[in-house]
């Protein structure tokens, strides 16, 4: 337990110094936290399904995740009338293209070649989401990133303890055993509360006097997108095997296993952000 407490508190103190530093000192630093998130999950994933891949697609795929970001801040930032998101989707649809010729030469069936790709794309497709949310400006890049970073923390919290203390029907036994209805419930209305706290707190209200019902909507779509991130990772580990990403954090698993909500909630976040 003080190995999962010192470990949490690191990876929060960790997090927690890069806002400042991005606020304090350049916005663009803040990148470097989403690479290294990026980077390592990409890792990640990629060892959990090594075993059911084609040989070769694991390097092609973390190379991918390692050089993702480096490349959308090159041409974000140093090299004009190009977007960098969409230098790192070509990164990404060429790796993918990569590894569907090695299968291909290898002999390798659909299925096998589906599950060499998805590393390329999981979690890279979801975190350039998060590296999209930086750029939106100095304030309303911080407030959508404060959202991302509060409500699925917000949402695990209230889900594991109304989960533990009502339980009742399971959400999903197949893929993880201990998640209930109840909990999904009270994680949605915890994500609810922690994005109205964001906007009591900063009051950052998109030019309406109604910005708290945005806040309650971001709220409900970032739980709900943290359970299912959540989901879809318990898929990959029982489908693999294995019962953590990794072990780069004791008794807390890997970066993936810290990022599974996160990553998908930045997506609709950055979405909402963008409409809004």
């Amino acid at each position: 337990m003080l190995k999962r407490v010192i470990s949490g508190t690191v990876f929060t103190a960790v997090v927690v110094g890069f806002f400042l530093l991005r606020q304090f000192v350049d916005y663009r630093i803040f990148h470097i936290l989403t690479w290294f998130f990026t980077a390592f999950a990409t890792y990640e994933v990629a060892r959990a399904v090594a075993p059911f891949s084609v040989k070769g697609s694991r390097i092609v795929a973390c190379v991918s995740g390692a050089i993702l970001l480096p490349l959308y801040a090159l041409f974000e930032y140093l090299i004009a009338g190009v977007s960098g998101w969409l230098i790192a989707i070509d990164l990404m649809l060429v790796s993918a293209l990569i590894i569907v010729i090695i299968a291909l030469i290898k002999g390798a069936d659909f299925k096998t070649g589906l599950v060499s790709v998805l590393p390329v794309f999981y979690p890279s497709l979801l975190m350039l989401s998060m590296a999209v949310i930086n750029d939106l400006g100095y304030t309303e890049g911080f407030i959508a990133l404060l959202l991302v970073f509060v409500i699925s923390p917000c949402s695990d919290v209230m889900a594991f303890f109304v989960g533990s203390a009502l339980k009742g029907p399971k959400l999903c036994p197949k893929l993880s055993p201990k998640k209930t209805w109840s909990g999904a419930i009270g994680g949605t209305l915890g994500g609810m509360l922690g994005a109205l706290l964001v906007w009591l707190v900063f009051r950052f209200d998109f030019g309406t006097n109604l910005a708290w019902l945005i806040y309650l909507a971001i709220g409900l779509v970032g739980s709900v997108c943290t359970i299912i991130g959540d989901l879809i990772e318990s898929l990959i580990k029982r489908k693999t095997g294995i019962k953590d990403m990794g072990n780069i954090m004791p008794w807390h698993g890997g970066i993936m296993d810290r990022i599974d909500g996160i990553s998908l909630a930045s997506v609709l976040i950055m979405t909402i952000f963008l409409i809004v």
